[in-house]
């Protein structure tokens, strides 16, 4: 089971990945689940995963809370994806819709009920804002960092590593690929979290950039990305907090390798086949700067806690809001429509 994020929040705001995640087969089937509070949902997907068992699966959860919303069947070729939340489905996907299968029946609550809701939901909403507030301040010390770093940076042996890496890894190229983003790190409720074990199953040979300031690690990456994308190498992309487009991972799964930037918030938990650290990028110099940039570092680090302080604090209303439903909630309903979806695939 390979598990993504469907959403993420970054310094430039919330982001979905659906239109990222999704291949765009015309022979793919997609359904899309609606109706049902939160937390049936997250009842209906996780009969799903039960149901499923065995099968190769996809798993995309949003960045505040670790229930899936979304699962592509590889077996299957078929998406089963909730359109509620902050992982809005794209209206330009292609393919065979069945747009309208509930996970439960519509229910009418109390106008004092609904009133409460939107107020808890509201509120959630602003955590979330403040969180993404909070990010753009950490990517403006990132910044700082990097206008640190940047006198001190041995363009030619950048190019060099660059250069012998490409040689080594993309021999007698075919390219007809394109690059895309797979959200594997984002802030969530518990602290950052990165989906490690997707990056390697994906990949059996894993390069960790040792870089707290994550300057150097960015430009490597940003080159190599730009190789790949003038070769046509096919690969993925996990953005870095701060940008959309600035890898903290890259991944070639034509050729099983990964390449990632290894920082405080982003520890591998296993050992890589290659460590690069970036004294050998900087100039002897370099240590002139180096004070300061650990107290920027300690800056940013304290800024990323107080995002997952406020995306904590908006999953807490979450939990409110799901508390004052379930009065009005079905379980056996929400599972015995997911089986019969299950069933219905399964002809």
């Amino acid at each position: 089971m390979k598990k993504y994020f469907s959403s993420v929040i970054c310094s430039r705001g919330y982001t979905s990945a659906y239109n990222t995640i999704y291949k765009k087969d015309t022979n793919s089937r997609v359904f899309i689940i609606y109706g049902g509070s939160d937390f049936e949902r997250a009842i209906f997907f996780e009969q799903l995963l039960k149901n499923f068992k065995g099968y190769n699966l996809s798993v995309f959860n949003p960045f505040y809370d670790e229930s899936p919303d979304g699962i592509y069947i590889e077996n299957l070729n078929t998406y089963i994806i909730s359109d509620s939340g902050y992982s809005r489905i794209s209206p330009i996907l292609s393919g065979i819709w069945e747009k309208y299968y509930p996970a439960t029946k519509d229910k009418d609550y109390p106008l004092d009920l609904r009133r409460e809701i939107l107020i808890l939901k509201a509120k959630e909403n602003n955590c979330y804002k403040n969180a993404c507030n909070v990010l753009k301040s950490a990517s403006h010390i990132k910044e700082k960092i990097h206008t640190e770093f940047s006198p001190f940076l041995n363009d030619d042996k950048i190019i060099n590593y660059v250069r012998r890496f490409c040689s080594r890894t993309f021999k007698n190229i075919n390219g007809k690929g394109v690059g895309t983003i797979r959200l594997l790190s984002t802030p969530t409720p518990l602290g950052i979290h990165t989906h490690y074990d997707t990056i390697f199953d994906t990949c059996e040979n894993v390069i960790g950039i040792y870089d707290n300031s994550s300057f150097v690690g960015s430009i490597i990456l940003g080159i190599i990305k730009d190789y790949a994308i003038s070769e046509k190498i096919p690969f993925f992309i996990n953005p870095s907090y701060f940008a959309n487009d600035i890898p903290q991972t890259i991944i070639f799964p034509n050729h099983s390798i990964a390449i990632t930037i290894c920082d405080e918030n982003h520890i591998l938990p296993f050992e890589p086949q290659e460590k690069v650290t970036i004294q050998r990028f900087l100039t002897s110099d370099s240590i002139l700067s180096s004070k300061k940039v650990d107290a920027l570092c300690s800056i940013e680090n304290q800024l990323l806690e107080n995002c997952v302080l406020h995306i904590y604090e908006g999953r807490d209303y979450r939990f409110k809001y799901n508390n004052l439903c379930r009065g009005y909630e079905n379980s056996d309903e929400v599972i015995e429509r997911a089986d019969k979806l299950c069933e219905r695939l399964m002809i």
